[in-house]
């Protein structure tokens, strides 16, 4: 039996952007949800550039271990819901995969699922962790992705410019074994946003996208500004879009995000899916210059430069205002 389980698969570039999958029910191995086994402190997480193509970065990389088999290449996906790893990778870990989905996004994919015993990425440790596989690769150049939603027992602070992923214990009392904090479930960054100061809607910010996007109905209003249709190859199928001339700026929460390159794309999968209108997608390359703090618990997360969080810092204050609410379904 077939059990279809929300995804998306949105490359704005090359080949897969983010990827992310809901929750399936009655199946145990779709349910459970991973278990942190290391103890619950402070870590950082070095991260490495991703190059798919040279001399163009498309991500980050984190390294880890699935099930105590050979060094694996992941890319940190801030859109995905679970592990995603091709045929081949799956083997080498020892991931047995029998439930059946389908990954759905610009196109549609056949995925297998299963679940992975162990899970390590440095000296961080989960066990119980879902794994979706499909056949050949998820992304040239890595072995899959790793979904940023595994560390949501921490706040999280993901430091592009610096590459690196601080994972931060809340404060005492709020441990993931309290049963008040074992509620929280994996969930896309989706926030809030005005496009091009008048258009509001919802964007998700997503580390693995190789661009940005925006809607194509959004984008078809400025007449004369869209260039002819090119072939976009994404994970779910290919697609057509247009690259976008004019000007895009997003406002969140009171921070400009300005991508370079921006794609106009039908997102009407992402809306349904989403159950809101979103009308656009901020990739890597547009997320790179920032520190994003995410709180999964809180439902929150800030877009600042390094020097706004330098001076955030050494002041001590907290600029709560600055933080956008995560638009969970």
């Amino acid at each position: 039996m077939w059990r279809r389980a929300a995804a998306a698969f949105l490359a704005t570039c090359l080949i897969v952007g983010p990827l992310r999958a809901s929750e399936a029910s009655g199946t145990p191995s779709l349910d459970a949800r991973p278990e942190l086994v290391s103890p619950y402190l402070q870590y950082e997480l070095r991260l490495r550039p991703f190059y798919p193509v040279p001399s163009r970065p498309a991500g980050v990389l984190l390294h880890g271990r699935i099930n105590g088999g050979p060094p694996l290449r992941l890319v940190l996906d801030s859109g995905a819901g679970f592990i995603v790893m091709g045929a081949k990778a799956a083997r080498s870990a020892g991931i047995c995969a029998e439930s059946e989905m389908e990954l759905v996004g610009l196109g549609s994919r056949p995925a297998r699922v299963g679940r992975a015993e162990t899970v390590e990425i440095g000296p961080v440790r989960f066990r119980n962790c879902r794994v979706a596989v499909v056949d050949g690769n998820v992304i040239e150049g890595a072995d899959g992705v790793i979904p940023l939603s595994l560390f949501s027992d921490f706040l999280l602070r993901l430091n592009l410019p610096e590459k690196m992923l601080e994972l931060i214990p809340y404060p005492r009392g709020q441990d993931p074994a309290s049963p008040s904090s074992r509620g929280v479930t994996q969930r896309e960054l989706l926030v809030a946003a005005v496009l091009n100061g008048k258009q509001s809607g919802h964007v998700i910010l997503d580390t693995a996208a190789f661009c940005s996007a925006i809607s194509r109905e959004v984008a078809g209003s400025p007449r004369g500004h869209l260039a002819p249709e090119i072939r976009i190859g994404a994970g779910t199928g290919a697609a057509t879009g247009q690259l976008v001339s004019f000007a895009v700026h997003f406002q969140i929460a009171g921070q400009e995000v300005i991508p370079n390159e921006v794609v106009a794309l039908d997102l009407s999968n992402l809306s349904r899916h989403c159950g809101m209108d979103v009308v656009g997608v901020l990739g890597f390359p547009a997320l790179r210059p920032y520190v994003l703090t995410i709180s999964y618990r809180n439902a929150l997360v800030k877009i600042e430069s390094p020097q706004r969080v330098s001076m955030r810092e050494e002041d001590g204050s907290h600029d709560a205002k600055s933080a956008a609410p995560l638009a969970f379904r």
